[in-house]
């Protein structure tokens, strides 16, 4: 009702469901009966102590966060528990190294719910709110045996070897300094880089919809630009650009998704055979809010959500675009950004990207730095290095 006009009031019948009459536990009891209907992959009474490990831990995450933190984007219980869930989409999977015996499936599971806890409720916290809900996670997945030198947020879940947590740190790719290369398109992969990008990654597999957000600066765009350029080259991706600002309109949007669809069949578009659909909106809330609340683009691709597709605009036949999702990318709403509908914030798995600590940049400006005075420089100018990279930092912590 918030975003409905007097129009739309006046001429619809309104039944009005709070979210405390359902909750969140028929959308789970649905999601265990429909995905897993392979007996050999998950046993009856797996599928019940799945449902018996949301019952008994979801509330208290749900309930932590509501009361003692602050969400940069605000989202819904159902969408945080959608969030749990997407993750174990993509890990309860044979293929992926979820196999074994009753027992160690049980084991496996229980551990792979407690890093999908802690990335589907609390990858949207800011820093703070991560560290704090790490105990929450810890208090109710004792058994999962997470490493206790660092957060859980420092660790992945090696499911395909070990079946271990181990740190990111293991999964960081080494730096090679491109001196042909701009500046800007320079990326020094780092853990925050390196685990968001995981993420990514394996939502993207499923066409989940990806929602980071975080301050200027921190990474969001480049993270994520990144990414979909190496899917790009793999040859698995095929991925389209949106820039949005104050004078964005819903038409202009939907042109920029139709001009590299490409036609299928009658009414059904996509990418070439073999590759999926990835739409980047870089700034999705700086779209001008309209008298009654509502932003026409954003409306446009909420549509495109939950239907997969548009219509075709005169002619008013539905275009269906298959193997495609949405990525979506904004710094919190204040100033000339503005505060998105949850229609549309609920369907995404939501990511906060932390500002780089000093160790962070340090590693930055170091893998740079060094990377470029190696091509050529007398050891007087390399002995500078040090003394360079601690100034920079000190100036831009000042700054």
């Amino acid at each position: 009702m918030a975003v409905a006009s007097p129009a739309t009031v006046s001429r619809c019948g309104m039944v009005y469901l709070t979210t405390d009459e359902l909750g969140w536990r028929p959308f789970v009891q649905t999601w265990i009966q429909k995905r897993f209907t392979d007996y050999e992959l998950m046993s009856d009474h797996l599928k019940e102590h799945l449902y018996a490990t949301f019952d008994a831990t979801i509330d208290i995450g749900l309930e932590y966060i509501r009361n003692h933190f602050k969400e940069p984007i605000k989202t819904t219980d159902l969408q945080l528990v959608n969030s749990v869930t997407n993750f174990l989409d993509c890990f309860v999977d044979e293929k992926k190294g979820f196999k074994g015996s009753e027992d160690d499936k049980k084991k496996l599971l229980e551990c792979l719910f407690a890093w999908s806890y802690a990335w589907g409720l609390g990858a949207g916290l800011l820093q703070a709110g991560k560290d704090r809900l790490d105990t929450i996670v810890r208090d109710n997945f004792k058994s999962a045996q997470i490493p206790p030198s660092h957060t859980v947020y420092d660790y992945f879940f090696d499911l395909k070897k070990e079946k271990i947590f181990k740190l990111w740190l293991q999964k960081l790719p080494a730096f090679v300094y491109d001196k042909d290369a701009s500046y800007f398109d320079l990326m020094v992969p780092t853990t925050e880089t390196t685990r968001h990008q995981y993420c990514l990654e394996q939502l993207l597999a499923l066409e989940k919809p990806i929602f980071f957000t975080g301050a200027s600066g921190v990474g969001k765009s480049a993270i994520i630009a990144n990414t979909l350029q190496q899917l790009k080259d793999k040859g698995v991706l095929k991925p389209i650009t949106i820039n949005m600002s104050a004078q964005t309109s819903s038409i202009r949007t939907q042109q920029s998704i139709e001009s590299k669809l490409e036609k299928k069949k009658r009414n059904t578009y996509g990418a070439e055979h073999g590759k999926k659909i990835a739409i980047f909106v870089d700034d999705i809330n700086m779209p001008a809010v309209e008298q009654y609340g509502a932003q026409p683009p954003i409306e446009l691709l909420r549509l495109f959500l939950d239907q997969k597709g548009m219509y075709q605009r005169g002619e008013w036949e539905w275009k269906h675009v298959e193997d495609s999702t949405i990525i979506a990318c904004a710094a919190p709403p204040e100033g000339g950004r503005a505060q998105l509908t949850p229609r549309l914030t609920r369907r995404f798995n939501l990511f906060c990207i932390p500002e780089a600590s000093s160790g962070t940049l340090t590693t930055i400006f170091t893998s740079i730095l060094e990377g470029f005075l190696r091509t050529g420089f007398i050891d007087k100018v390399k002995n500078l290095r040090d003394p360079v990279i601690m100034s920079t930092i000190d100036i831009y912590n000042k700054i």
